[in-house]
């Protein structure tokens, strides 16, 4: 492992044969801040790499957070293989497989945020393993339809043989057929199967949906919490928000508080935030230090990996 300049940020990977591994950065609560009792393990979002999410994690690391952030495997990102090989089941595989790394070195308070795509891999596993609450913004519910509004098409009705090679979102291509098959197989393409994955969830529970997002419904995000069994689970809106939180600076900011705000409420077993609940926030001059420091260890290790292929 090694650290980054002037962070308190840790790079890791985890080998794991074959000629793949997988990244993590570890960022450390901030010196003299109240030390949380939850690690929490930040999912990048589809197509994007977890130095995207720089700014939240020194949110969370400066109220006392403990933060995990990766790059899946087939995917974006510093860890092994190219996203045209990535499915859903992928993405769950590798998110286990950081808990699990997290566990052998005896961390297993665990709480976990997951933001648009990423947060239905969340949903598939969050009532079947030992996590302290749950925090989602933007979270895809129903994949087909947010499918189809993403990529203008219904792919998941067509047949197999009718697939185009791959399909393309955000300038990143990936395999149609692997991507749909794994959907359809493993059941990760409706609204309901998304419910039945939840309905047992008995965790704080905090999910975020933003007025302007035209991918995924509010209607069906409340009818998924209905259909939980629990009364600790809460939805709350980050108005001004559309489905890309980083828009603009001023809901960046706001979602950057409102996730710190739901974590440290979760971190004591509710899903009630206080608008009023003071937070440390960094300056942001600090932001961008740590933004830049991060994506120059990320271009320095990417220049490390070019060199040995």
């Amino acid at each position: 492992m090694e650290n980054l300049e002037n962070t308190t940020m840790i790079n890791h990977v985890i080998d794991l044969g074959s000629n793949k591994s997988i990244r993590i950065w570890e960022t450390l609560p901030k010196i003299n801040t109240k030390k949380r009792k939850n690690t929490i393990i930040i999912v990048s979002s589809f197509t994007k790499k977890m130095d995207h999410f720089s700014g939240l994690a020194e949110y969370l690391s400066n109220n006392g957070f403990h933060i995990i952030r990766y790059d899946s495997l087939h995917h974006v990102g510093l860890s092994s293989g190219n996203i045209n090989e990535f499915t859903m089941t992928a993405g769950k595989n590798n998110l286990l497989t950081i808990i699990n790394w997290l566990k052998t070195r005896g961390i297993n308070q665990l709480g976990l945020f997951a933001a648009s795509l990423s947060a239905r891999i969340a949903y598939e596993i969050a009532a079947s393993i030992k996590l302290s609450f749950l925090v989602t913004a933007v979270g895809v519910i129903n994949l087909r339809d947010t499918l189809k509004r993403a990529l203008k098409c219904d792919y998941l009705q067509l047949a197999i043989e009718d697939l185009p090679k791959s399909f393309n979102f955000e300038g990143h291509n990936f395999e149609a057929k692997s991507f749909v098959v794994d959907c359809l197989n493993n059941k990760w393409d409706t609204l309901e199967s998304t419910k039945n994955k939840l309905n047992n969830l008995d965790i704080p529970f905090i999910i975020f949906t933003a007025n302007n997002d035209n991918w995924v419904k509010e209607s069906e995000v409340i009818e998924l919490i209905d259909n939980i069994h629990s009364d600790r689970c809460k939805i709350y809106s980050l108005i001004g928000g559309s489905h890309n939180l980083g828009a603009n600076l001023v809901v960046l900011r706001n979602f950057y508080q409102s996730i710190t705000k739901a974590a440290i409420v979760a971190d004591h077993g509710s899903v009630d935030i206080d608008i009023n609940i003071d937070i440390n926030e960094p300056q942001f001059e600090t932001l961008t230090t740590v933004t830049v420091n991060e994506r120059r260890l990320k271009n320095k290790i990417e220049s490390e990996m070019l060199s040995i292929v």
